[in-house]
């Protein structure tokens, strides 16, 4: 039986959580929030209660990839 290969599409709609989020990034779980609240990371894409938020991992990707570029600029 050969591993099924996953698509980046699929795995872009992967959600994440602010604890993942602050993980991917190098930053503590309060600065993700200060970041969202300035205006420097894009605000959670799904709202799972009323204090559970997630990000999509396609959008923290694009996040990452922005920031990538304007920094070799």
């Amino acid at each position: 039986m050969t591993a099924a290969r996953v698509s980046p599409e699929l795995a872009d709609l992967q959600r994440l959580s602010v604890r993942d989020v602050a993980a991917l990034i190098g930053r503590g779980e309060q600065s993700i929030r200060d970041m969202v609240k300035a205006g420097k990371f894009p605000p959670a894409d799904h709202r799972d209660g009323p204090k559970c938020v997630r990000w999509s991992a396609g959008t923290v990707r694009r996040w990452l990839e922005s920031t990538s570029t304007a920094a070799a600029k």
